[in-house]
């Protein structure tokens, strides 16, 4: 075999094991924005249920002032508002907390691939 023959195999390789990479550092883009695509929903969630429950505390206000039985109807829609921001907004700052890093599937293949030449030495 040739010195040309063994460098195109070398180079075949190095661009095939490059291509692998690629394509798993794009699959871990697009699941990264997924992951930030939901997390925005949430954060969506949170702020359309936190506004809502701060109208309500405002009608909540006015109503304390009638004579009926509307302040406790009221007082119950404030609390459930005010539980789904809340249970939203933990959910959104869990998801955040436990996070992987970008690209981190990627890194660590990077990472095998540097071992093994390293063993091959």
């Amino acid at each position: 075999m040739s010195l040309a023959d063994t460098l195109r195999q070398i180079g075949t390789g190095a661009l095939g094991l490059a291509r692998q990479r690629l394509e798993l550092a794009a699959l871990d883009i697009e699941e990264e924005m997924l992951r930030v695509g939901t997390l925005l929903a949430a954060l969506l969630v949170a702020v359309l249920l936190g506004t809502l429950a701060v109208a309500t505390a405002i009608a909540l206000v006015v109503v304390l002032f009638w004579d009926t039985a509307r302040v406790p109807a009221l007082a119950t829609c404030f609390v459930v508002l005010a539980a789904g921001t809340a249970l939203v907004a933990w959910r959104l700052a869990q998801a955040l907390r436990t996070k992987p890093p970008l690209l981190a599937t990627t890194l660590a293949e990077l990472d095998k691939d540097a071992a093994s030449f390293r063993e091959a030495r």
